[in-house]
């Protein structure tokens, strides 16, 4: 009883110090664990992204190169469903359904956007799609998928990069017109000024990129493909819009 008796506590002064402590270590500790967690969703959507390349490599050798066309229901741009962000029409990641089997591995836990990890986070770039008339023309028309050995340089051309804000299977954001795009299309060659879209970052200051032959990359901005401009006239930096091989160049690489 002594002993216990002859005991003190810890003082207010020791008690707010090692609060201070605490509260010191946890602000120095927290952006780690952040950024730790960033850098895991993004390995993770990477590998999500090289899952779903093998399952367009399936679906074109099944298909005779054949890249599957973006939306078989309301394909042409200018005309939407009713309601674009519902998940009813036909779209690339519908099509590839068979091949994927799990509709997890088109989300994105670090997508910015308001719909974030519960949205399709990937859309096709619009090069790898031609007018069904077989015009090229940089103007909103019904598109169907080109074959692969239509494309010159398929290391180097985007097939996925990251941009949506609408549900698996929705037609909004299931094509993508530039790689800088995490949300809305483009509305007008006239960038910046008749422009609409965010360009929001999905991973630090870059994006997870799926390219035509299968293998996805980590890109940051300021790099290729955000960098690629091609030698069509009036082209835009990161623009993945004009399929073709015109005289213009369209706007797939050149080559490897």
């Amino acid at each position: 009883m002594k002993a216990d008796a002859g005991r003190k506590g810890f003082t207010l002064v020791e008690l707010l110090t090692v609060i201070a402590i605490i509260a010191l270590l946890a602000a120095m500790l927290f952006p780690v664990f952040s950024r730790a967690r960033a850098k895991s969703q993004q390995t993770t959507c990477l590998s999500n992204l090289s899952q779903l390349g093998k399952a367009f490599g399936m679906y074109m050798q099944d298909s005779g190169g054949f890249v599957p066309t973006w939306c078989l229901v309301n394909n042409s741009p200018a005309n939407p469903p009713a309601d674009p962000m519902a998940p009813t029409a036909l779209t690339w990641d519908v099509t590839l359904m068979p091949y994927i089997r799990n509709a997890e591995i088109v989300k994105c836990a670090s997508n910015p956007n308001n719909l974030g990890r519960r949205a399709r986070a990937y859309s096709i770039a619009q090069y790898t799609q031609k007018r069904v008339d077989g015009q090229i023309n940089a103007g909103w028309a019904a598109l169907r998928g080109v074959y692969q050995d239509e494309i010159p340089a398929p290391s180097r051309t985007v097939l996925l990069f990251e941009k949506g804000d609408g549900a698996p299977g929705s037609w909004g954001d299931a094509l993508g017109q530039n790689v800088f795009e995490s949300h809305e299309h483009k509305e007008s060659e006239d960038y910046p000024s008749g422009a609409s879209w965010s360009e929001a970052m999905f991973h630090f200051d870059g994006k997870n990129i799926l390219y035509l032959d299968g293998h996805a990359q980590f890109a940051i901005k300021g790099q290729y493909p955000f960098s690629h401009k091609s030698t069509r006239n009036g082209s835009l930096t990161g623009t993945v819009w004009v399929a073709g091989r015109q005289a213009d160049g369209g706007d797939w690489p050149e080559r490897d």
